[in-house]
């Protein structure tokens, strides 16, 4: 069987990310085995390394192999010799909203901790983590949200290449590809066309990885695997009430949110803030609270009592993904906001959900919001249809961000390096 070094976030304050990496977890464990899944989170090493050089490079693709090269040949002489894979699964660790001070601390200090570390390639705790690499036949990286221009893509962009050049297989999986750096696209044509496999959520990040020059033989699509959360709904009883939520992420004018609002309160129902990332969404949750007397879902002990919680809602309006996703996968309605790109959009496309998602971006979008509410309230949409016949077999189509590695095995050869 296929050792596997697993890649995804085991630490958040974030439920979303909690369900997309257990409900992925658990793929891996009922179709490879847990004895040969090791689950890591994102690589606390490889800090010393520049976006800014990177994009102002001539040569972006050198620079970058020069990179992987110097901590190739610093680790060679430190690797563990003979060293045996030995299976390691964690709990996700959920952080709470008491962490909210400490992450502004962090917030802080973390460009002063980043020129620090600069001058150091990695410490020993990131020499374990290559061992438990070099130990694996395939390195999955379980990117989702962090597939974007950013400090943490980076470095897992040159773990991987990294993983690559020490003969291991490599693929991807759950991702939504939003990249726009012209370096960027470069590096991950570099990576990425060199990976065995790669999973994405949806149609708009197929065609944009193609268009880096990844071979298309290699890509194929699979929902998102938070929406393969489940929960026990026998005790659960509709509340009337429907759950908003917007983020601090995108560009939108109160007023606008305001017409939302009072367009459901014409129906007469009760808002509540529902969120998966309660800590990030603090500044909107008080906003929410004095302009417009909405008060928040009470917390939650992790992402399936979340769920179950906004099971007992009777529709959702949302621009957090997550929160989105896990409300389909309960059965219960959503009028979609895009919260980055298209990451709303290809998803809920490749759902074949029947409400457009609206993009505060685009001219019309309040409009578009309104309609969808109008929709469901005046029951236009054959919601049992959708969650009884169409979004069932999209939820059997999650496994196939998993099954694809039953056709490699140990005895497959190197992948290209």
């Amino acid at each position: 069987m296929v050792k596997v070094f697993l890649v995804t976030k085991i630490k958040s304050t974030n439920l979303g990310n909690q369900a997309l990496s257990m409900e992925l977890i658990k793929l891996f464990e009922e179709i490879i085995g847990k004895q040969f899944l090791y689950v890591g989170g994102r690589p606390l090493g490889l800090f010393g390394y520049s976006i800014d050089k990177l994009k102002s490079s001539a040569d972006p693709v050198g620079l970058f192999e020069s990179w992987a090269e110097a901590v190739i040949n610093k680790y060679r002489p430190l690797s563990a010799a003979g060293n045996v894979f030995v299976s390691k699964v964690n709990n996700f660790d959920l952080t709470g909203n008491d962490s909210l001070t400490m992450e502004k601390i962090k917030s802080f200090f973390r460009p002063l901790k980043r020129r620090f570390d600069k001058h150091f390639l990695f410490n020993n705790q990131y020499v374990k983590r290559l061992d438990a690499i070099k130990a694996s036949d395939f390195l999955i990286y379980s990117g989702a949200g962090e597939v974007s221009d950013n400090h943490v893509f980076l470095r897992q962009m040159l773990e991987i290449r990294i993983a690559q050049k020490l003969g291991k297989k490599t693929g991807a999986v759950n991702q939504s590809i939003v990249v726009k750096d012209e370096a960027f696209k470069k590096i991950v044509n570099l990576v990425y066309g060199r990976m065995d496999h790669i999973v994405l959520r949806g149609a708009i990040s197929r065609a944009a990885i193609l268009s880096f020059g990844v071979n298309e033989n290699k890509v194929s699509l699979a929902p998102d695997t938070a929406i393969n959360t489940t929960c026990e709904l026998a005790d659960v009883k509709k509340n009337g009430k429907v759950g908003i939520n917007f983020t601090p992420f995108i560009n939108f004018d109160w007023k606008d949110v305001e017409k939302i609002i009072n367009k459901v309160r014409q129906y007469n129902r009760e808002l509540v803030f529902i969120t998966n990332e309660p800590v990030g969404d603090v500044p909107i949750i008080e906003k929410f609270k004095s302009d417009f007397n909405i008060e928040v879902l009470e917390e939650s002990s992790g992402y399936i009592d979340f769920t179950k919680k906004i099971a007992a809602f009777e529709y959702l309006i949302g621009a957090r993904l997550h929160a989105n996703v896990m409300a389909l996968a309960v059965n219960v309605p959503v009028v979609a906001i895009e919260g980055l790109l298209w990451k709303t959009k290809e998803l809920f496309e490749q759902f074949e959900y029947p409400l457009p998602s609206a993009n505060v971006n685009e001219a019309g979008w309040v409009d578009s919001v309104i309609d969808s509410i109008e929709k469901i309230e005046q029951h236009k949409i054959d919601f049992g249809h959708y969650f009884s016949t169409i979004l069932p077999k999209h939820k059997m189509e999650v496994k196939n961000n998993v099954t694809w590695i039953n056709d490699f095995t140990a005895s497959n050869g190197k992948t290209s390096q």
